[in-house]
Order: structure tokens, then sequence, then C-alpha cells
């Protein structure tokens, strides 16, 4: 049997469906038309009680007819409901059967739209976070249909030279965007004391012991109380949904930027975490 014969067949056994589609809306609406004439007084109804005040069967309408006629509207229904179910199935065969190759690619859509999804990350360029589509795309960035969510940057850190010049990762700053960088500073302003698991601080990569060299704009050099500036900028960045660069000093040699994105949590604060003055 060909292909063609075989849509033949299914498009014959849709008519078929069809006309019982029909006789039974026709039947239907004969049923409830009888229920509901009012030629001869109240009419039986298709719900209300065949009993009157008192309990006993109305007198003024034929109460067995009336059941029967509500016993068959319910099959009725019951029937057209499961038939409109069947045909809505033999519609989409013969859908597969005209255009298998849709058929294929609606599959394989299905597929990965039920797939579980991971855990959103946070895109530097966009400085938002970001969910992945089913197609690996990504959503909440603009442009985000024609970037993958996989290759954004794990953890979001910056590796810095020993001559404090900063290599960025190729998914922080685009191609034919150039960055530009300021000078590192050499002396931190403040310690980070501890990290609270899940926090914004923990999610950006910032760890116990971190000593911070320059937050956003703010040093040690150019703020007479860092600290306080901090803590000036965190709610405009939150209610922004923006990011804060972070530069650290991580084990004595290591310096790298982070980003970190202030934000309500599950627990105190915007960040997280607990930072307290550096002494040397």
């Amino acid at each position: 049997m060909t292909s063609q014969d075989l849509i033949q067949q299914v498009k014959d056994s849709l008519q078929r469906l069809n006309v019982q589609r029909q006789s039974l809306e026709l039947e239907a609406d004969a049923i409830v038309s009888e229920l509901t004439d009012r030629s001869n007084g109240e009419p039986m109804g298709v719900d209300t009680p065949l009993t009157d005040a008192e309990g006993f069967p109305r007198a003024d309408i034929d109460v067995y007819r009336a059941r029967v006629l509500r016993g068959r509207l319910s099959v009725i229904r019951t029937d057209h409901k499961g038939l409109m179910q069947n045909i809505e199935r033999t519609l989409q065969q013969l859908a597969a059967l005209q255009n298998p190759n849709k058929a294929l690619e609606e599959k394989a859509e299905l597929e990965a739209r039920l797939q579980p999804k991971p855990l959103p990350k946070y895109d530097p360029i966009s400085k938002k976070w970001v969910v992945k589509n089913w197609d690996g795309s990504m959503a909440g960035a603009p442009n985000g249909e024609n970037r993958s969510f996989d290759k954004l940057l794990a953890d979001n850190v910056v590796q810095v030279e020993a001559d404090n010049r900063v290599v960025p990762a190729s998914s922080i700053t685009p191609a034919n965007e150039p960055s530009v960088l300021p000078k590192i500073p050499s002396r931190p302003f403040a310690r980070v004391n501890a990290v609270e698991p899940q926090s914004p601080a923990f999610q950006a990569g910032l760890a116990e012991n971190d000593l911070i060299l320059r937050f956003g704009n703010i040093t040690l050099d150019e703020s007479s109380d860092p600290l306080k500036s901090v803590g000036e900028i965190l709610p405009k960045a939150a209610a922004e949904m923006s990011s804060i660069p972070l530069t650290i000093r991580r084990n004595t040699t290591e310096v790298v930027t982070i980003h970190l994105n202030p934000r309500p949590w599950a627990g105190r604060g915007l960040l997280g975490c607990h930072i307290v003055p550096y002494s040397n």
C-alpha cells in the first residue's frame, strides 16, 4: 500500500467520523428542543427537578419520557466527547502522513521541551540572569535566541595576569566591542569573612578570605570610607537588577574579577556574605 493509499484511507475514516458527529449533534438538538418546549406549559427541562415541592412526581409532564430523554442525552454527550477525541487523533494522523518531516520535527521539539531545565545562569554581557530554551538558546537577554546557553562562562571569573592586564573570556565581551579595563588596585580595603551557601555572593564565586581590591568603582584610593560606599550602591544595583564587578585577591597572589548581582534571597541582606575592613 502506497502513502497515497494510506492518506485516502485516513480521509475516508475521517469522513465517516464526521457523519457520526453530525448524527449525534442532530439527535442531541432534537432532545434538547423537546425538553425545553413550552408549547404545552412548563417544559420538562434538561436538568430541572422532576418532583414537585412536596416530593411527588410532577403531574404537569410525562416524567417517564423526561427521564428517557435525559438519559439518552447524557449518553450522546459522552459519545460525542469520545468521537471528537477520535477525530482529533485522526486529523493528527493525516497531518503526519501528508508531512512526515514536520511530524518528526514536532516530536523532537516536544521531547526537548519536556527535558529537565538547568538552573539559571548569570550573563555578564547583558548583566541579567538567563534561562535555557528548549533549542539550546537562552531567554532573558537581548539577542538570546542567537546565543548558546551552554557556552556561557560557568563561574563568571576573569583571570588576571601578573602584569595586571585582564584577559576576559570570549563570552564576556563581544568580539566587536573593545574592553576598557581599569588598573588593578594594589591595596585591598576589605576581607570576606563569611559566605552563605546559595547566596548571591556564593553564586558569583566569592569565597571566604577573599581580599577586595575594587568593588565596582570603589577602591581604597578613591574613597575615604570604602565599606560605607559599598553599602550605598547595593540597594540601587539590586533595584536595577544590575551587576557589580569585583576585583579580588585570592590565595595571596591570584587576582580575579567576578560579577556580583545584589538581590533579595532567602537569607539576610542583598549579598549573603560578611565583609570586614582589611588590616595588614
